[in-house]
């Protein structure tokens, strides 16, 4: 079984927030109760598709910023940004009381992830250079 890294999980996560949201304004919970017509349907699939975007960082597990691999493992961060603005834009020319899920934050979510992982393995590499020059770098005996 592979082992379940933690960018996957916090892409998972994102994901999973935002498919919420996509539900929740598709059945007009809360702040989209009184919101009518195209602002719903737009707002629904900004969300839905950040969504799938998000699923698709945790799938792959390289995330939306990596250096090879298929085009929406390098570039997913700038169609999570268009998206990002479409839902703002969404918002603002709606002329309805809406808020939209605070999507923006998620933008920097792939950058994030991807210093947490440079980091872990940076932390990995010194550990085992440790090991290999022989001065352990743990728990000794014999204080």
């Amino acid at each position: 079984m592979p082992k379940l890294k933690l960018g996957a999980v916090v892409y998972a996560l994102a994901a999973v927030a935002l498919a919420l949201s996509a539900v929740a304004v598709h059945l007009r919970w809360s702040a989209y109760a009184d919101v009518q017509g195209w602002p719903v349907g737009a707002t629904v699939a900004v969300d839905a598709l950040a969504a799938a975007v998000l699923a698709i960082g945790a799938a792959t597990r390289r995330g939306l910023v990596a250096d090879a691999g298929p085009w929406i493992c390098r570039n997913g961060w700038l169609v999570l940004g268009g998206l990002t603005v479409a839902g703002a834009l969404v918002a603002v020319l709606s002329n309805q009381d809406m808020t939209p899920f605070p999507i923006g934050p998620v933008v920097l979510l792939p950058h994030f992830v991807r210093r947490l992982q440079e980091s872990y393995y940076q932390g990995v590499a010194e550990g085992e250079a440790e090991v290999r020059a022989g001065r352990g770098g743990g728990f000794r005996r014999g204080f």
